[in-house]
């Protein structure tokens, strides 16, 4: 809503753009404050949040292809102020996708229908919901407001000025005709020197354009060169991934190694404690009394009549 009609605020508020809306991406070039200025009106986009259509996919490459061999320096989402929801943030995502994470530090808001705007444009976003917040912060919190009903105001009173300063140049023309036709000189007068300004709002749009390029180093994106620093990034990550992986994978080995070798020494020394528990156990039972008694009851049931025939008696 007011996408095709920004664009012709950029361009001087000439109709270049079609404001119906509904047709194929289309560029023009144009010289605005003093700036040279290739403008694209991309297709509108549609509202599908799990997928985005091939042919808009398409359309999409296709606009930013007609940026120029560099492709372009700052990406303006067009945003009414109106309602943000979550389903139009979710279809919204989707299609940046496409150009990959990076587009959004070249990317701004673009408020349009800035006559309904009631306060600030900070209050507006404060109060317009967690949707809306994330975009505005995904973009580097940059944004800006156009009145495109204003730059059609301004356009016509400055088509009146222009008029009124012909039928006034056309007036001293008839003047200087008339004169030099009675053979007097004409002792001149001041030209109408007035040219056509910039509105006040496409001026400070351009300079926070200015300040993006600033922020970026000067580098327009190119879709090309960012997917394949992002190819490269991916595949760093998957090696550095591998390896913590088989770091990990190492650490746990070395840790169970660890934790079986300390169940082994604590079985063996189990193991020995119940052998020196059981020696000593033996050794009590050697030197205890009773036992003793039962020895000599076995050797010598009868008492002192079997001494003679027990051989420790005989070998004494």
């Amino acid at each position: 809503m007011g996408k095709s009609s920004s664009g012709n605020t950029l361009l001087g508020g000439a109709q270049a753009f079609e404001t119906r809306g509904g047709g194929a991406s289309t560029a023009i070039s144009t010289i605005s404050a003093g700036l040279c200025l290739r403008v694209v009106d991309a297709q509108g986009w549609g509202s599908s949040e799990e997928s985005v259509p091939a042919e808009e996919e398409a359309e999409l490459m296709r606009a930013v292809s007609l940026c120029g061999p560099g492709g372009p320096h700052v990406v303006l989402l067009v945003i009414p102020l109106l309602d943000f929801t979550q389903p139009e943030w979710r279809a919204l995502e989707r299609r940046m996708e496409i150009l990959t994470s990076t587009v959004w530090r070249h990317t701004m808001v673009l408020f349009t229908c800035g006559d309904r705007l009631r306060g600030s444009v900070e209050e507006h976003i404060r109060s317009g919901g967690p949707a809306l917040q994330l975009m505005v912060k995904k973009c580097h919190h940059r944004y800006h407001v156009f009145n495109n009903k204003a730059s059609i105001k301004e356009k016509l009173e400055r088509r009146m000025q222009e008029v009124k300063r012909d039928v006034k140049e056309h007036k001293r023309t008839l003047w200087k005709k008339n004169i030099k036709e009675a053979g007097m000189k004409s002792k001149g007068g001041t030209s109408d020197g007035s040219q056509e300004v910039e509105p006040e709002q496409v001026r400070a749009l351009l300079a926070k354009v200015e300040k993006v390029l600033q922020e970026n180093g000067g580098w327009h994106f190119s879709l090309h060169m960012y997917r394949k620093l992002e190819e490269e990034w991916s595949c760093r990550e998957k090696q550095l991934r591998a390896r913590l992986e088989a770091d990990v994978g190492r650490r746990e080995l070395k840790m169970e190694n660890v934790k079986v070798e300390v169940k082994r020494r604590s079985y063996e020394e189990e193991e020995e404690e119940e052998e020196e528990d059981g020696s000593d156990g033996r050794r009590e039972k050697d030197e205890s009394p009773d036992f003793n008694a039962r020895i000599m009851a076995l050797c010598c049931p009868d008492g002192g009549q079997r001494l003679a025939s027990c051989p420790i008696r005989r070998l004494a």
